[in-house]
């Protein structure tokens, strides 16, 4: 490695540096082998690596062949390398296994130093706002905690098999139509404890070698050239060390881009480099910001290639177990009535399989995140190379491969399930292709799959329903089956993952990793999404997801953190550490678990935090940790939590800072955000909490409620001769404190122009000066 990479940059030409801030091509950086700066390759991929044959060769190609390219086409997935398609963000968070993602992460590493590959870009983390964003399906959950934990580990997994992540997209990428130009608005408190919460603990956490910006802008401000999002918050607050890229095309302004913190523009751009190249030289752009850029690109290049190792071979065998394992983890056992899961020989000896998707399995998304994969379990197969001697399954398909249906097939699988004991229904619903406007129009499954499922159903009453799917879908006819299993995009291992939880050779032990509603319009952003043309407005501020449903009393189909298994547990002996902490100090709370059934099983165990009386607004409860634990029948183990000052904090935006408030908390344990089994207090006294400042537009019940203000303020009067001493009592109190205006508005009104503008500033900073001088925390 380079020991002086500011020598170094001294030795390149304007041009040359400027040069060095966009891509080679589309997927890789520029090489200067006469200063001894190799090129970087990267590739798109959260659950498996999906690059091109030849996308580390450089060419002139024709424009018209630059926009006939196509992700998805049959063409352009035979002319990408096959890899492990590993299960979707959005189903593997339904595993709640960090562990197991870090594991997923390192073998996603090596199938990309096999193709040379030095940076992946992802994982997509954004937050699914709502069910029809039509790439929620790489995105992890609904919720901060989760989002981060998960994404954390999937980055250390990555980096830590020697290839760089770039979590994306850097933020509030949370709407897929007109989503180039689409412009958020969002009130600093959910900025910063939905949206950016997430990012925040993979920063800290994993370290990330980058991060991937934005397409959208937030509060008018494009997030590849918002100084504060950038530079302020990303490194300034968070110590971000890496490099900011781009998302592909999304720089609008590469000068406004360099100012705010931006490095790396993909992909090429040669009008852009031009830009900066003239704007230095004219003395709109000082030279100093395109060399902080190419320095922390460089130092990006060393640092994932200086000691990177390429492999000849991986182990596809390996992986594709791993995919199955992941699958297997991550499927969700939503219902189970009378137990007809998992199938037994003495409970089915006829078993009807009908569904298309059975045979032509749906077991992963569309555009950048389309992998070509190297082998694919049909279910279908494995349900009969499964299933217990004496056992006959019998298929049919029931719709056609776009999801349509007709009478004939209705009639052939209605036949089929007349006949069977238990069937088995394969449904789900297709991705819209890629657009300008990409997002699900609806959240139903496809309409041949509703009619097929409707026609079982009445044919017989032990029907299971098998769903694929990247994000929730409405379920109104789940009431009518027996049995529902989400297996999501399950990657290349759903096939026989879905066979070993059917017929109880492994336990579900999923857990949902977002709502699912009854019905669209309880969803939180009903009102606001899509948006207004190019507007998109967060209405539901902090209140996303569960929040939401918890705070307006709203029964979801299936709440967060939802999923059943094959055996019970049971929650005792919740015990904190000391009932009363001072913060900063850490918090220890355990619990035990206990599988009470007959079989083993893994339970997720799910911390929420509860504030009841809190002067900001907060939602009913907040996950704060989590964890899955691994049972033998009869078997018991503790689990524990470590909670620290931040876990208690919320967003003040006030003081700009996040603080918690001393008082009294509630921790709710349980198997679900509905299901809480255990719950305990917790004094918390917090002597660095901020001090609430006055203003002279505040009101007079908040000033008098503080008995240091309220003491100086009626000195303040008596020494203006506006009251007696006599007369500073309750009756006094009672007589401001029923005013509506502000201090200096009542005054001016009724001091009969005794109270000057510049008395009532004195008296308020002194007062605030006081009161900063008194807090326990700054003596």
């Amino acid at each position: 490695m380079v020991n002086d990479i500011d020598k170094l940059i001294s030795q390149m030409t304007l041009h040359e540096k400027v040069m060095l801030c966009t891509g080679d091509n589309m997927w890789k950086t520029k090489a200067y082998e006469h200063l001894g700066i190799p090129s970087i390759l990267m590739s798109d991929g959260s659950s498996g690596v999906r690059f091109q044959k030849n996308s580390d060769v450089s060419g002139d190609i024709s424009f018209y062949e630059s926009i006939s390219g196509s992700f998805d086409s049959a063409e352009a997935v035979a002319n990408t390398h096959e890899a492990t398609c590993f299960p979707s963000n959005s189903t593997v968070s339904c595993s709640w296994n960090p562990e197991l993602v870090y594991e997923i992460g390192q073998a996603i590493a090596r199938e990309c130093r096999r193709l040379g590959i030095h940076l992946l870009l992802g994982p997509g983390m954004n937050i699914r706002r709502h069910p029809l964003t039509a790439r929620n399906f790489e995105y992890y959950s609904e919720d901060p905690c989760l989002t981060g934990e998960i994404a954390a580990a999937m980055v250390k997994g990555v980096q830590d098999g020697g290839v760089g992540a770039s979590p994306k997209h850097f933020a509030c990428h949370n709407s897929d139509t007109k989503r180039t130009r689409v412009n958020v608005t969002v009130e600093e408190r959910a900025l910063r404890e939905i949206y950016l919460a997430g990012f925040e603990r993979v920063v800290r956490k994993a370290r990330p070698a980058t991060i991937m910006s934005a397409y959208n802008k937030i509060n008018g401000v494009q997030t590849s050239e918002d100084p504060e999002l950038l530079n302020g918050i990303l490194r300034g607050e968070w110590g971000f060390d890496g490099v900011v890229v781009s998302d592909w095309g999304a720089v609008k302004d590469a000068a406004a881009a360099t100012r705010a913190g931006l490095d790396l523009q993909m992909p090429l751009s040669l009008s852009s480099s031009a830009y900066l190249e003239n704007a230095v030289r004219n003395g709109e752009l000082d030279e100093e910001l395109i060399d902080l850029r190419v320095k922390n690109i460089v130092q990006l290049i060393f640092r994932l290639t200086e000691n990177y190792e390429p492999l000849a071979e991986v182990d596809f065998t390996e992986h594709h177990r791993l995919a199955r394992a992941a699958a297997a983890e991550s499927i969700v056992l939503l219902k189970n009535e009378q137990g007809v899961l998992p199938l037994a020989p003495g409970k089915a000896k006829k078993l009807a399989v009908v569904g298309r998707l059975a045979a032509e399995p749906l077991y992963q998304g569309t555009g950048c995140a389309i992998v070509n994969a190297k082998e694919v379990d049909i279910p279908l197969e494995h349900i009969r190379k499964l299933c217990p001697e004496g056992m006959e399954v019998r298929y049919a398909p029931g719709y056609h491969a776009d999801g349509s249906t007709d009478a004939a097939l209705l009639e052939e699988a209605d036949l089929l399930a007349r006949e069977a004991d238990v069937v088995l229904v394969f449904a789900g619903a297709f991705l819209p292709e890629e657009s300008d406007d990409y997002n699900r129009k609806d959240m139903d499954i496809e309409p041949g799959h509703e009619q097929l499922i409707a026609a079982i159903c009445a044919a017989n009453p032990n029907t299971v329903l098998i769903l694929a799917n990247g994000e929730s879908v409405m379920m109104p006819w789940a009431d009518q089956a027996k049995a529902v299993l989400e297996t999501w995009f399950s990657g290349e291992g759903m096939g026989e993952a879905l066979a070993t939880i059917l017929f109880g050779h492994v336990n579900p032990s999923g857990k949902l990793s977002a709502t699912i509603p009854e019905k669209l319009s309880d969803t939180p952003a009903f009102l606001s999404f899509p948006g207004n043309l190019t507007e998109l407005h967060y209405s539901e501020g902090i209140y996303v997801g569960y929040r939401y449903y918890d705070m307006k009393g709203i029964a979801p189909r299936y709440p967060f953190g939802h999923g059943l298994s094959y055996t019970q547990f049971a929650y005792s002996n919740l015990t904190l550490s000391e009932p009363e902490v001072h913060l900063p100090s850490v918090l220890k709370l355990t619990v035990d678990i206990t599988n009470t059934g007959e079989v083993y099983g893994k339970e997720v165990v799910q911390l929420y935090l509860a504030q009841p009386h809190s002067k900001l607004p907060r939602p009913p409860q907040e996950l704060k940790g989590f964890a899955k634990v691994a049972l033998h029948p009869g078997e018991t183990k503790s689990v524990e939590f470590l909670l620290e000052e931040r876990d208690f904090a919320c967003y003040n935006p006030e003081c700009g800072e996040w603080s918690a408030a001393s008082g009294s908390y509630t921790f709710r344990v349980g198997a679900s955000s509905r299901d809480i089994r255990l719950t305990a207090e917790v004094q918390v006294s917090n002597p660095a909490e901020p001090v609430a400042k006055f203003r002279t537009d505040s009101g007079f019940p908040e000033l008098l409620q503080n008995e240091t203000a309220r003491q100086i303020f009626y000195q303040f009067m008596i020494e203006n001769g506006l009251v007696t001493p006599e007369q500073v009592d309750n009756k006094l109190d009672e007589l401001l404190a029923g005013s509506f205006w502000g201090i200096l508005s009542f005054m001016d009104m009724h001091s009969a122009g005794v109270i000057t503008y510049e008395k009532m500033n004195d008296v308020i900073q002194r007062i605030n000066a006081l009161l900063e001088e008194a807090a326990p925390g700054r003596q």
